[in-house]
C-alpha cells in the first residue's frame, strides 16, 4: 500500500491536497516546476508525491503543499484591481456621449478632477465604433497640433502638417462616418481652435464631446464671453457639471474591490473628498494591495497607503 493511500486511511487531507494540485496542473494553471519553486521543494519530490512514488513519510511534504494551496486561496480572495467600474457618474457621462453620437451634437462635460471623466469616455470608446478620443495639453493646444492629434487618432499617418491642407484632409476622412470626436482636457484649447472644431463637426456631421475642468465651460459663458464663443455656446446641445465625486460612486468602487467593512468604506469616502477624488481612492487601493501581502484590505492598511501617497 502506498504512502499516500496509507495517509488517506487516516485522513482525507492527503488525497484532497494531491487531487487539488493535480487539478491545477491538468488545467494548466501552474506547472510542476512552478509548484516546486513556490512550495520550496524539488521538482522530483513534487513528481513523486503526485505519482504516489514518494518513499518516505509524505506528511511533511503534503503539509507544505496544503500550505501552498491555502496561500493561493488567500491571494485569490484578496482584492484585485477590477479595472473600469460603472459608477453613477460614468453612466451619466456615457449617456451624454451616446446622445452626442446619435444626434451629431456638441456636448460639454466639465468639472472637478478625479471624478472619472476620462475613464468613462475611454470605456465608451472601447464599446463603440467611430469614436475618436484625443487629449490636448499645453504642447497640443494650438490649432495645428490639435488637428494633427486628431489625424493621428484617425489613423492618418501621412496627414499634412500645414493647417489648411490638414483641415481639408480631416474633412475628407470624417465625412459620412457619423462618428464622435471626444476632446479630453479641452480647457487647454483657445477660442480659435474650439471654433475650428465646431465648424469641422458641423460640416462633416459628426458629434463632439468637450471634456475638461470648469474652464472649458466658463470660458464660453463667463464675463469675457465673446461673440465667437457665443456662436459655439449656442450650438452646445447638452451640458453636465460634475462638481465632486458622488458617494454612490465611491461605494461602487469599494464594492468592485470587495471592500465591505464599514470602517474601510468610510475611510474611502473621506479620501474621496480630497483633491483627486476617485483617482486618489483608486491609487490608495492599488498601493494598499501591495502592502497587504494578499491579506484582506483593512482600515489600517488603507490608511497607511493613503498616508504614503500624501507623504504624511
Amino acid at each position: 500500500m502506498s504512502n499516500v493511500v496509507t495517509l488517506d486511511q487516516n485522513s482525507n487531507t492527503g488525497t484532497d491536497v494531491i487531487a487539488r494540485v493535480k487539478a491545477l496542473l491538468e488545467q494548466s494553471v501552474v506547472t510542476q516546476a512552478q509548484v516546486a519553486a513556490e512550495v520550496g521543494i524539488s521538482p522530483t519530490t513534487v513528481n513523486q508525491l503526485l505519482n504516489d512514488k514518494y518513499k518516505a513519510d509524505p506528511s511533511a511534504m503534503v503539509q507544505k503543499l496544503a500550505n501552498w494551496l491555502t496561500a493561493r486561496d488567500q491571494r485569490a480572495d484578496a482584492p484585485r484591481d477590477p479595472g473600469f467600474v460603472m459608477t453613477e457618474t460614468a453612466k451619466q457621462i456615457m449617456a451624454d456621449m451616446s446622445y452626442a453620437l446619435a444626434t451629431q451634437s456638441i456636448v460639454i462635460n466639465h468639472g472637478a478632477s478625479g471624478v472619472g471623466k476620462t475613464t468613462a469616455l475611454r470605456e465608451f470608446q472601447r464599446l463603440s465604433n467611430n469614436v475618436w478620443v484625443i487629449t490636448t495639453s499645453p504642447s497640443r493646444s494650438t490649432m495645428t497640433e490639435c488637428l494633427y492629434e486628431l489625424a493621428m487618432e484617425l489613423g492618418m499617418e501621412n496627414a499634412p502638417r500645414l493647417r489648411g491642407p490638414l483641415a481639408r484632409a480631416l474633412r475628407r476622412r470624417l465625412r459620412n462616418t457619423k462618428g464622435l470626436i471626444v476632446v479630453d482636457e479641452a480647457d487647454h484649447l483657445d477660442r480659435a481652435t474650439l471654433e475650428e472644431l465646431r465648424i469641422l463637426v458641423e460640416e462633416v456631421e459628426v458629434g463632439m464631446v468637450l471634456v475638461g475642468n470648469s474652464r472649458v465651460y466658463t470660458q464660453l459663458t463667463g464675463g469675457q464671453r465673446s461673440e465667437d464663443f457665443a456662436r459655439l455656446y449656442s450650438r452646445v446641445a447638452k451640458k453636465r457639471a460634475l462638481t465632486k465625486a458622488k458617494k454612490a460612486d465611491v461605494l461602487a468602487v469599494a464594492n468592485a474591490w470587495n471592500i465591505t467593512g464599514t470602517a474601510e468604506r468610510d475611510l474611502l469616502l473621506r479620501i474621496s473628498e480630497r483633491p483627486g477624488a476617485l483617482r486618489l481612492v483608486s491609487k490608495t487601493l492599488k498601493l494598499a494591495v501591495m502592502y497587504s501581502g494578499g491579506e484582506p484590505l483593512t482600515e489600517q492598511i488603507l490608511l497607511h497607503a493613503y498616508n504614503e501617497l500624501e507623504g504624511e
